[in-house]
């Protein structure tokens, strides 16, 4: 048998797009309402909700936060009382 090999759950550059990303979000959002924009219709005729953008830009920017520990924790398929209960 081949030994796994196992990769990082995430990288410090994917984290930085994820704020970045979130930091665009709330950006836009904020912008939007200051003109007092609600809804924008998105290319494919989509509304967007200017007040949304701003939660969405942070929620990106919580999760960029989120410890290599906890995400490999719980990315696990196995638990431990299945192994207790054979």
């Amino acid at each position: 048998m081949q030994p796994i090999h196992k990769t990082r759950a995430s990288t410090s550059w994917g984290r930085m797009k994820l704020v970045a990303a979130g930091l665009v979000l709330a950006g836009v959002g904020i912008a939007l309402l200051l003109r007092d924009v609600q809804v924008v219709k998105h290319w494919t005729g989509q509304p967007i909700f200017s007040w949304g953008l701003v939660p969405a830009g942070c929620l990106c920017i919580v999760l960029a936060t989120i410890p290599d520990s906890w995400v490999a924790k719980a990315a696990e398929t196995e638990s431990k009382r299945a192994k207790h209960s054979r």
